[in-house]
């Protein structure tokens, strides 16, 4: 990883390449660290009226967190096939596949024993029962309506994130860069004029095609869009007005929460949230780094996919311990309490159950490393 660009190195041709040499960037895990936490509250405190319009958006959380997905996966296509003259799609799949399956999947059939043993004659258990097909495949945004009490919905935004993993590296891999860019500029104009004057309507309607649309998430394309451009050093240095000056990073962050108080549209917002992407990993010592980078803070985001399977069922038991005492309640309370906890339970699944799976990722990784190697020898 190249540190944090000294003042005599901000030239455009010098900041490109601390970027491209950049294997780590510094900010992201604090970003992921907010975005899980936005969602935790959405989920725990909610819609407030009382309090300003700005902390009812919480959901938006899991648009941050695509629009860092989009750019942080593509980025890595982008210099694998740049370096090597391809994309290993099977090591990949491997890779991602042993980050997001094993929990995932583990979760998934606590849920259905908690509903088998306690939920199997309520309504929603039923439900849960009859979904469970679409959360086995990641496919509960097209086929789950998110009405009423629906076990294990927060499962939708995996499933965007599963298909656009599906997808796009296919992409990536045969078609080239610049052609590659101008599709996910077609693929955002196309969902974001079906999102803008549709939205909803698919939902009710029966139209599978048009559900599918409306399920891709523009925070990604907008992020797999930004990947690209900071790609190429001459739309790097195109970029520089929005992203050079140090406190640009306080700008775009200010502009998001602006846009989420006002209720901006959505692909505004969406957008808005990419271009912090931007601000964030354009230079290392942004304005916001500091909070960004902060050991605690870092360290939810290391372990945000975690707390994001994890917070509802700790919710549940949270509230379950809160109700004797009558301050189930406290809204803020139970955020307080349900974040804390959550954490810890996903510090440790991390450490004795993720951490396993992660092992068996980097053995993977470095054996493949090796066996190109071994290809390229005379």
């Amino acid at each position: 990883m190249i540190a944090a660009n000294s003042a005599g190195a901000n030239e455009p041709g010098d900041g490109y390449t601390a970027y491209r040499q950049r294997r780590h960037f510094g900010s992201l895990d604090g970003l992921r660290a907010l975005s899980v936490i936005a969602v935790v509250w959405h989920h725990t405190v909610g819609h407030d009226p009382s309090l300003p319009a700005l902390f009812g958006t919480g959901a938006q959380g899991v648009t941050l967190f695509f629009a860092i997905s989009g750019f942080l996966i593509v980025t890595l296509l982008l210099r694998e096939q740049e370096e090597r003259g391809s994309i290993d799609l099977r090591a990949f799949y491997m890779r991602r596949a042993l980050r997001i399956f094993p929990l995932y999947f583990t979760v998934l059939a606590l849920y259905l024993a908690l509903v088998l043993g306690l939920e199997r004659h309520t309504s929603a258990g039923r439900e849960f029962l009859i979904n469970l097909p679409f959360f086995l495949t990641y496919t509960s945004n097209w086929f789950v309506l998110l009405e009423g009490r629906v076990i294990f919905y927060f499962a939708w935004s995996l499933a965007t994130e599963e298909q656009f993993y599906l997808v796009w590296p296919w992409v990536q891999r045969y078609v080239s860069p610049k052609r590659a860019l101008a599709v996910m500029l077609a693929i955002a104009l196309a969902v974001a004029l079906v999102q803008q004057y549709g939205a909803g309507e698919a939902a009710t309607d029966g139209n599978l095609g048009r559900r599918m649309i409306e399920s891709i998430s523009l925070a990604i394309c907008f992020g797999v869009v930004l990947a690209h451009l900071l790609h190429r050093q001459r739309s790097y240095e195109a970029l520089q007005w929005l992203f050079r000056w140090r406190g640009s990073s306080a700008v775009w962050a200010i502009a998001v929460l602006g846009l989420l108080q006002w209720q901006a549209p959505g692909f505004v917002v969406q957008l808005a949230m990419a271009l912090l992407v931007g601000a964030c990993v354009y230079r290392e010592d942004h304005a916001l780094a500091p909070l960004l980078r902060w050991r605690a803070l870092a360290a939810v985001g290391a372990t945000s996919y975690g707390v994001y399977l994890l917070h509802m069922l700790v919710k549940n038991v949270v509230l379950k311990a809160l109700a004797p005492l009558g301050l189930q309640g406290n809204s803020c309370l139970v955020f307080v309490v349900t974040l804390t906890a959550t954490i810890a339970v996903a510090r440790m699944s991390f450490r004795y159950f993720e951490s396993y799976f992660l092992r068996r990722k980097s053995r993977y990784e470095r054996s493949m490393r090796a066996s190109r190697s071994s290809v390229a020898l005379p």
